[in-house]
């Protein structure tokens, strides 16, 4: 499990995800449910806490958009792509817009 967990995504991401509490970003790894998830997240965040740098104020909008897209039917990783290419200081709901115009 825990080779699926470090090449699903790059060690700053996984940072980012463990330091903001997303217990979602590893629930899309094959094989983790909820509870796993939030394990991970529980544990790994002490040891992140001290070497992590501090999520960006734009973080938690980040999230929001990511999810709003999740909700519409993209998996986690496709809407992470859509909005990586939407300029991040835009308001969660704009970037919902622009990622689906991009896709469409």
């Amino acid at each position: 499990m825990a080779l699926a967990v470090v090449s699903s995504a790059s060690p700053e991401e996984l940072q980012r995800a463990i330091a903001l509490n997303d217990s979602a970003r590893f629930q899309a790894i094959p094989g983790i449910g909820k509870k796993t998830a939030e394990r991970i997240v529980l544990e790994l965040e002490g040891s992140v806490a001290d070497s992590a740098p501090v999520p960006s104020a734009g973080a938690p909008r980040e999230l929001v958009a990511r999810d709003a897209l999740v909700e519409l039917g993209y998996t986690l990783v496709e809407a992470e792509q859509a909005l990586a290419a939407v300029d991040p200081e835009l308001p969660a709901e704009e970037r919902v817009r622009e990622a689906l115009r991009s896709a469409a």
